[in-house]
């Protein structure tokens, strides 16, 4: 896909989403409006102007972009206690909103049921473990879809795709890969309220992206067309998310600061008490007066 700091993220929300953004030129504008005001959003994040470039077709499997990312299969990784109502992911604090300029597209293919072959295959794994359920999952759609843009096939900047129409093709760009996950995940045996689909911007690629976050065993966990190993999202450090969607919501993200330490003094130190002559105070009283008079005397 060519494809937030609690107090100003509303601010930059409003100002970095436009009516016009269908008429774009290029998927980030479609996705996320003007680019000055994406790169302000992304500026509000961590102080660096991003440049909005192409999203080109992700490494391989190897590695690369979760080349530092935990196996989840291997060995958990330490995280901080999980929202379980809001995708607080990638160190941001989820914003709740009532709605989004993407709303349209993701009301198209929400409800969406996975059918055929995919679905089979998912409902199949619904008595394996979780992590086995997503590493399966995850690789079946990699190893099914073909990277392609939507200008290339739809010849429109941005188009959400159900798993049906994505599997059918074989081709789709990074929010079908996302979206075909999720639909099939529901049927391997998930619940809506632990599958989100994710807007972030790429700060590795310099580009807008989507990848599914998944809750499951105590930690949320990462699932992206650029490699077949599940990772654990806190340990991905390259995206800020933008957006995020689950069965009936939307959200933003913020990220929280730390306010400066306060320092009080334990007990104040009197200045010493200076009592001038009267012949000083009657020379100060002169002095006031001929400054506010503009005249020496």
């Amino acid at each position: 896909m060519n494809k937030t700091a609690l107090a100003p993220v509303a601010i930059a929300f409003a100002m970095a989403f436009s009516p016009s953004a269908a008429l774009a030129e290029s998927k980030t504008e479609a996705i996320l409006g003007a680019p000055s005001a994406l790169s302000l959003l992304i500026a509000q994040q961590n102080g660096t102007p991003l440049v909005p470039a192409a999203y080109q077709s992700p490494a391989p499997s190897s590695g690369g972009l979760f080349a530092n990312a935990v196996l989840t299969y291997d060995r958990p990784a330490a995280v901080s206690p999980i929202a379980y109502d809001r995708p607080n992911i990638f160190g941001t604090v989820a914003l709740a909103v009532s709605h989004s300029p993407l709303d349209y597209r993701w009301h198209r293919v929400e409800h969406a049921r996975v059918t055929g072959a995919p679905a089979a295959f998912a409902s199949a794994l619904r008595n394996r473990p979780a992590l086995d359920r997503l590493d399966a999952v995850n690789r079946y759609v990699n190893a099914r879809v073909a990277f392609t843009d939507d200008r290339r096939q739809y010849r429109t900047a941005d188009l959400w795709s159900s798993a049906g129409e994505t599997l059918r093709r074989g081709r789709g760009d990074c929010e079908d890969y996302a979206i075909a996950k999720l639909q099939m995940l529901r049927s391997a045996g998930f619940a809506d309220r632990d599958l989100y689909l994710v807007i972030v911007k790429d700060l590795v690629r310099r580009a807008d992206h989507a990848v599914l976050v998944v809750r499951a065993e105590g930690r949320m966990l990462l699932l992206d067309n650029g490699t077949d190993r599940v990772a654990d999202a806190a340990n991905a450090q390259d995206y800020r998310p933008v957006l995020s969607f689950n069965a009936g919501h939307v959200w933003t993200h913020g990220y929280q600061r730390a306010l400066p330490p306060v320092t009080i003094a334990q007990a104040p130190v009197s200045a010493p008490i200076v009592v001038a002559s009267l012949d000083d105070q009657r020379s100060r009283n002169a002095s006031l007066r001929a400054l506010s008079t503009g005249f020496n005397r």
